[in-house]
């Protein structure tokens, strides 16, 4: 009974606002009374007595009540759901309301399928892009992840159909007209081992609040199953990167019936994700299809971004299936038949101590691939390689895509190994009796990484990061900044400099060093202690629904939050994260990129709770590498 009279008030409601704009205030009162009286049946429970004040509203200020059922009622038809014609076929996407309690919204078509499920036959190999359809598909709901295991729960998830992406806009197109927004297509990080591009990490309520962009993120193939490389046509490796291609040119293709502009999109990424971007202005297959790039905390020449050994680690995945062979068409037929969940739960099982004494805790990800003359085996439009050279040689030389960059690191990194400090009591000894693995494999020691002279290396190491200590619970402050500088800083400044003498287009370079409550990524790795851990800024950035942190509108860390999404606004829309200079009073400064004609000296945006143009980000620590590099190698890297 109580439910039929609560429907019959809310049925109420919605005729009154449809005769709202004809009814006068008195006539409204009227309307008012009677709805009192038919509310007066109802007994008064917790849930009844909230809609009693809203009630006392309707009697005593029947005109602000009136705004308050329009927009009430305005809401429920924005929830309605929107269809897009695409050049595929027609997708039925939504208005989703802010998530963050900001009034308003954005059109969100999530689940969006690009490519065709690549199992099978096409196990291994390039995906092929989803063909027309018929009628309206759903975009209500985000795609399955691809198969992985969860960083933090450690089960297994996804489904091998996972090549989804998503689309969020402030307007659609309406009365012949097209809004024209440049896009940001953004790729999530995760080792290459797991993760997605869903909202869980990545809501667009931020972005989307400034009502200037489109976003777009999207799922790739993960670990053996996207980076498996036996050297041939059945696996050549890297067709992770490639799923990342074929949603590009979705977005190429498409973005216009959203609201964008194919013409403006700027790829970006964080970790695996900013590695990933990195290599997509490496490759030819890339060419054309972004203007402007973001880079965080993640390059193609960080020492976990390259598989050295692809062909061993692919046979070496058939051992840990308990399958032996020398033979690559047998183990390809082989893996084609294991479930994902097998394929993903072995793959750690490829490393070996050897691995471990080279800091390689990564099974597959990217790899250098050869070239397969065209045969009936071959796609000549889906199966080009991506990667036939090493990424330093097409740095070094400049052959490269030049595009406007934004590229930087977090200020303590290396505060994403703690989780595995302490889930393994042993580590710290490890580096302690062993620490000559902290010598750089790049590094042209005489005699070869473990000789004589990288033990000598190695205590140079221990001295300038230890002071000659011992590594404990004690030195894990300078550990920290030790594996920071190894595994991302040298990495993303010495891209810095070689964008900088090679591009002529504008490169900005950044630290982030704010530690504030929406540095949430060290809170899901249950990390307690000061820092900016490696993801940090991504709280900042991308709304995480799942923590629903509330923080003051006054406090610092609303503050960087607004200062981080104009800057990365700005560069999607300008390519320059501060076109106004000091004219803007959010930022009030101008970021001075990179600048060709001296590119060894990098002017960089220092972020804290103020913003400060420095010079040289961590100098004295890159001084001590370059130095090393110079004797070694002959050059900074």
């Amino acid at each position: 009974m109580k439910v039929k009279l609560f429907c019959c008030c809310i049925w109420t409601l919605l005729i009154i606002y449809k005769n709202a704009a004809a009814i006068q205030p008195s006539t409204f009162g009227s309307y008012v009374d009677s709805f009192g009286r038919i509310t007066n049946t109802i007994k008064d429970t917790n849930a009844w007595k909230r809609f009693n004040g809203f009630q006392n509203l309707m009697q005593q200020r029947p005109q602000r009540f009136m705004r308050v059922v329009q927009e009430f009622v305005r809401g429920i038809r924005q929830e309605e759901r929107h269809v897009v014609k695409t050049k595929m076929g027609a997708l039925r996407g939504r208005y989703q309301a802010f998530k963050t309690g900001v009034k308003g919204g954005y059109f969100s078509f999530q689940g969006i399928r690009y490519g065709k499920a690549p199992s099978g036959e096409r196990r291994f190999r390039a995906a092929l892009p989803e063909g027309n359809w018929n009628g309206i598909r759903t975009a209500l709901r985000e795609g399955p992840s691809c198969p992985h295991r969860n960083m933090i729960l450690d089960n297994f998830r996804g489904n091998e159909d996972c090549l989804f992406l998503n689309v969020y806009t402030p307007f659609l197109p309406e009365n012949n007209t097209n809004p024209k927004l440049p896009i940001l297509f953004y790729i999530h990080g995760g080792a290459f081992q797991f993760g997605n591009g869903n909202s869980f990490l990545f809501g667009p309520d931020y972005f989307m609040e400034s009502k200037e962009i489109i976003l777009v993120t999207m799922n790739y193939r993960l670990g053996a199953l996207g980076f498996l490389n036996t050297g041939t046509v059945d696996a050549p490796g890297n067709v992770g990167l490639k799923d990342q291609v074929l949603a590009l040119k979705w977005v190429r293709d498409n973005i216009e019936f959203f609201g964008g502009d194919k013409h403006e999109i700027t790829i970006g990424g964080q970790s695996a994700g900013s590695a990933s971007v990195h290599y997509h202005i490496l490759s030819p297959l890339s060419k054309g299809l972004f203007k402007r790039a973001i880079l965080q905390s993640g390059v193609s020449i960080s020492p976990w971004a390259l598989s050295d050994i692809p062909h061993e680690r692919a046979f070496s995945l058939g051992k840990a299936l308990n399958f032996v062979t020398n033979d690559t068409n047998s183990l390809i037929q082989f893996l084609r038949k294991v479930t994902p969940q097998k394929i993903v739960d072995a793959s750690p099982k490829t490393l070996t101590l050897e691995d471990a004494r080279k800091n390689i805790g990564l099974a597959f990800v990217p790899s250098i691939e050869k070239v397969f003359p065209t045969t009936n085996d071959t796609d000549p439009e889906y199966d080009q390689p991506f990667l036939t050279e090493h990424p330093l040689k097409i740095l070094r030389e400049g052959r490269f895509n030049k595009v406007p960059l934004m590229l930087g690191f977090n200020a303590h990194e290396a505060m994403l190994f703690i989780r595995r400090f302490k889930k393994d009591k042993t580590l710290l000894s490890q580096y302690e009796n062993d620490f000559v693995r902290l010598v750089p494999l790049d590094l042209n020691v005489t005699g070869g990484r473990f000789s004589t002279e990288a033990d000598l290396v190695a205590d140079r190491i221990r001295d300038f990061y230890l002071g000659g200590r011992p590594i404990s619970m004690n030195t894990v402050e300078e550990m920290i900044l030790l594996l920071t500088d190894l595994m991302f800083v040298r990495g993303m400044t010495n891209t810095a400099k070689i964008h900088g003498k090679y591009s002529r287009d504008n490169i900005y370079f950044y630290r982030f060093a704010y530690d504030g409550a929406l540095g949430l990524y060290k809170r899901l790795l249950n990390v307690n202690r000061p820092g900016v851990c490696h993801g940090d800024e991504l709280g900042y950035l991308f709304y995480f629904g799942f923590f629903n942190v509330k923080i003051d509108a006054t406090s610092s860390e609303a503050n960087v939050k607004s200062r981080l999404l104009r800057l990365w606004t700005n560069f999607v829309k300008f390519g320059n994260p501060t076109p106004k200079g000091k004219a803007d009073q959010l930022l009030n400064l101008e970021w001075n990129p990179i600048n060709s004609t001296s590119p060894y000296q990098i002017p960089y945006l220092d972020i804290t709770t103020m913003l400060e143009m420095k010079k040289n980000p961590e100098q004295e620590r890159m001084e001590f590498w370059d130095d090393l590099y110079e004797q070694y190698n002959g050059d900074f890297m």
